[in-house]
Parts: structure tokens; sequence; C-alpha cells
């Protein structure tokens, strides 16, 4: 007795907990219980604590009948319970691992981006993307949101680390004993307001080491509710770098040929050219004399009543848009 210590105690406890855990979670059947929040409509943010922020997530999940469950790696969600369970795993190791785990659900090995951008339109109820999209780089990872947005029926349910959440394996290291490769690594960092159409459950110190605390959300997308366009407004001095969705309408300023860096992957029947940096200059003029004397400045006008989301990119950018909702509106 007198070699057993604290410390060996404790980690003898942990170890224990881990495996009445891991017992629980391959419990057949086995589900996160549901905490129903009451009153919370899309667009919303709930936080919680660490031990609340699954149960509560899953009060707000619809019933669905099919599921695909992208990159679950060796465990498959169990926020809810479908007919079909379809299972979208890109690593092989895992993905053989899961066909003899759970020999009721369809296994697939191939990456979600490859699976989905050939899926038809509406073809499943509920997406899951469990620890998936901090393991892509930005662009891959509104792609992914993208189609996925276009697949499911119902709805689409990103769990995430709450911003960049440094992880990097080698392929020294297992998890349950089957070698890592480098697509557990994380390349992007997520936040609640990237996800539209959705209620976001926001937990501040999730994961925890000795050194760092990081956060983790889920946003539970409504993928039913139709996607609102976006017009986007760019001028020459706008800077960094910006993710634009693939039907944005963009109105660049007549400097296009220097912006083209920026959204060279735009196709270009989505941009419009208008001399933005003019109209700023131009703030004292009436619009009906604008209207007259710069090219575009109807359309301009005309897009801007139109679109209900509008953002702005660059000083110019940001003086006409702010002039038409005080003046133009």
């Amino acid at each position: 007795m007198s070699n057993i210590t604290l410390e060996s105690l404790a980690s003898e406890n942990n170890i224990l907990i881990n495996q009445t855990n891991k017992l629980r979670y391959y419990l057949s059947g086995s589900r996160i219980d549901v905490q129903v929040i009451p009153d919370i409509e899309m667009g919303q943010t709930i936080y919680c604590n660490r031990n609340s922020l699954h149960s509560i997530a899953t009060g707000f999940l619809q019933a669905a009948n099919v599921c695909l469950d992208i990159g679950p790696g060796l465990r498959p969600q169990r926020l809810l319970s479908c007919d079909v369970h379809l299972l979208l795993e890109p690593y092989r190791g895992y993905a053989e691992k899961l066909a003899i785990a759970y020999p009721e659900k369809p296994v697939l090995c191939q990456d979600g981006l490859t699976y989905l951008s050939k899926a038809f339109n509406k073809s499943v109820d509920t997406i899951f993307l469990l620890d998936v999209i901090e393991h892509l780089d930005k662009a891959d990872g509104h792609q992914l949101m993208e189609h996925a947005l276009r697949v499911a029926r119902k709805q689409v349910i990103i769990f995430t680390p709450l911003g960049f959440m440094p992880q990097h394996y080698s392929d020294s290291e297992p998890w349950e004993g089957v070698t890592h490769t480098d697509l557990q690594n994380h390349r992007s960092g997520w936040l609640p307001e990237e996800f539209a159409n959705a209620i976001h459950v926001v937990c501040e110190d999730y994961h925890s080491s000795s050194k760092h605390v990081f956060g983790a959300f889920y946003s539970i997308i409504n993928a039913a509710k139709e996607k609102t366009p976006r017009l986007v407004l760019i001028s020459e001095d706008a800077t960094g770098d910006f993710d634009f969705n693939t039907d944005d309408v963009i109105i660049a300023d007549i400097s296009y040929s220097e912006l083209s860096w920026k959204i060279n992957f735009v196709p270009k029947r989505n941009i419009i050219i208008v001399p933005l940096q003019l109209i700023a200059e131009e703030s004292q003029t009436p619009p009906e004399i604008l209207r007259n004397v710069i090219f575009n400045f109807g359309v301009l006008e005309n897009y801007l009543k139109r679109f209900k989301n509008t953002i702005a990119h660059g000083t110019a950018a940001e003086v006409v848009l702010q002039r038409h909702n005080n003046d133009w509106a």
C-alpha cells in the first residue's frame, strides 16, 4: 500500500471513468438525454456549461428517417435515432472498424466533399458534421457546407471547436487501435456567426488541457429554409481575405483589375462594375443627378433595394452602403 499515491489513484479513476463512458457509448440504442429549452428561434445563441451542451443541442433536433453521418471516426452520432443511419468515413482504418462494430449501418469509405458533390438535392433528412469541419481548410469547409445544405431536407448539424484549436498527430499515435493520419489534424477554426439559419449552442470551456482552454459549439442549421442571396460591395482599399459564396452578387469598384485577386474564383456573371469610389466622393450630390451621370448607378440602387443581405468591404463600399441606408432606401 505504501506505493499507492493520490496521483496513481486519480489516474486509475480517470481510466475507469473513460472505460465506463466508452461502454455507455457503445450500448445499443444509447442516446444523449434531451434537455428542451423553449422559445428559442433561428439565429439565437444559447450559452451553457460543458455538462449540458450535448443535451441542450439534442433538444433542438428534428425527427429524421434518413441521416448521413460524415466523418464519424469510430463513434457514430448518437444524438438522433434514424431508421437509416449512413456512415461516411474517409479513412479506411476507421471505416473497416465501423463496418464490423455496426453491421446494421451502411458504411462508405469516401470523403464528404466528394460524396456530397454527386448527391441528389434534398436526398437525406439530416446531415451530421460532428468534429469534422475543423479538419478542412476554409475553402473546402465552405464548399462542403454549400453541398450539405443542398442535399439535406431538414437540417445540418455542426459540432466544432469555438475558433481554431491546434491539433496535430503523427503516424505513431494510434486511437482505439487505429493509427492516426494527417486527416486528424486541424486546419481551420469556426465561429457560430459563420453559420446562418441556425440555432447555436455554445460552451466556452469545453476542451481543456494543462495550458489552454477552448470552447465548442453546435450549430443546428435549418436546411429547409431557402438561402438568401447576398450582395457584396467591394472597393479598392479593401483589406484582408474574404470568403465569398458561389451565389453572391458582387458590386465591384471600377478598379476591378486591382481587385480581381480577391475575387478571381467568383464567376464573372455575378460581378457588376460600378464606380463606388466616385459615388463615395460625390456624397453631397443628389441621387437623381448621379443616376444620370454615373454608369450603373441605377443598377446599384435597384440591387441595394432588392437585397436584404448586403455587406461592404473597403471604405468607399462602406460609405456607399451607409448612404443608401440613410438617404436612398
